[in-house]
């Protein structure tokens, strides 16, 4: 087969979409694997990236030499790690193509079609980005669990287990709550339990947390109420200094994004806007060329 093909990846923390497109840029093929983001899995990427390609070429019969005409347009979180995106290049298969960038630049391209314009990924970690009028990007936050991730999922987990871990120790000055007594039931009832439950604990852990503060948020829950308050507030933070004066759009992204959006500050649920694309979308402009290779000011200024 020599018709070129394009593989756009999606790839973060908890989990990857790999799509395949036709020479036209129409979709054959779609979808999930393991994590993907380099933060977490290096150069091992590639595993669930190539393992997922061949799923989709085997489901549309693709013969065995399509990687030489296969474009790839990935978007991993923790690229903007230079010395792990330089070791994931370097491990690259033989391909028609590569062009690797931050997720967060995918989620860019494909919410406001490459034009100016913010976005901020809200999943199992988080970050800010902002596409500038002169092609150049900035990005905010991204620094990783556990000391950045702001309002993401893994950061609103590590709040409710730590709430949990201090109600064990009765430490905690507040009321016990629904919220601490579910997440008592699965992170553990004692010292012993719970530090068998954090022992080599990654993000996605804590991030598989965050739905059931989400859910118990939603009920009313007090405990959970300030957590998400909390995390809403963060997210804020992450957009006023992507735009302090609020003059690009700005779209919020994430498997978490959508969850979250009641607990928001009102002003920027006033200023999110629904993205044009998916993220994947994004991935497909930059494995076509259609989007320049991403420059990033790395000190935000």
């Amino acid at each position: 087969m020599d018709a070129r093909l394009y593989c756009c990846v999606d790839g973060g923390a908890s989990n990857t979409r790999v799509a395949l497109y036709d020479d036209t840029g129409h979709r054959i093929g779609l979808t999930v694997t393991g994590p993907t983001s380099l933060t977490v899995r290096g150069t091992e990427a590639w595993d669930e990236i190539l393992a997922a390609l061949e799923t989709l070429s085997r489901a549309v019969s693709l013969d065995g030499e399509y990687l030489a005409h296969t474009h790839f347009g990935i978007g991993l979180a923790g690229a903007n790690n230079n010395s792990q995106r330089e070791k994931f290049l370097a491990a690259a298969p033989s391909a028609g193509a590569l062009r690797v960038s931050t997720d967060a630049y995918i989620a860019a391209l494909g919410a406001h079609g490459g034009t100016p314009g913010a976005v901020i990924i809200v999943g199992t970690g988080s970050v800010g980005y902002r596409i500038e009028a002169a092609g150049r990007c900035r990005l905010v936050g991204g620094w990783g669990f556990p000391i950045g991730d702001e309002g993401s999922g893994a950061w609103i987990g590590r709040q409710a287990v730590d709430q949990a871990a201090r109600i064990l120790d009765t430490r905690y000055r507040s009321s016990v709550t629904d919220l601490h007594r579910a997440i008592i039931e699965r992170t553990g009832h004692s010292r012993d339990e719970l530090l068998g439950w954090l022992l080599g604990a990654p993000p996605a852990r804590f991030a598989d947390l965050a739905p059931v503060v989400v859910e118990f948020a939603a009920a009313g829950d007090i405990a959970a109420l300030d957590i998400v308050g909390e995390a809403g507030r963060e997210i804020d933070a992450l957009a006023d200094a992507l735009d302090p004066g609020r003059s690009v759009p700005l779209s919020l992204v994430g498997g978490l994004a959508e969850p979250l959006r009641p607990f928001l500050p009102e002003r920027l649920q006033r200023w999110a806007r629904e993205p044009r694309e998916e993220p994947i979308s994004g991935a497909l402009m930059l494995a076509q060329g259609r989007a320049p290779e991403e420059t990033i000011m790395w000190q935000g200024r």
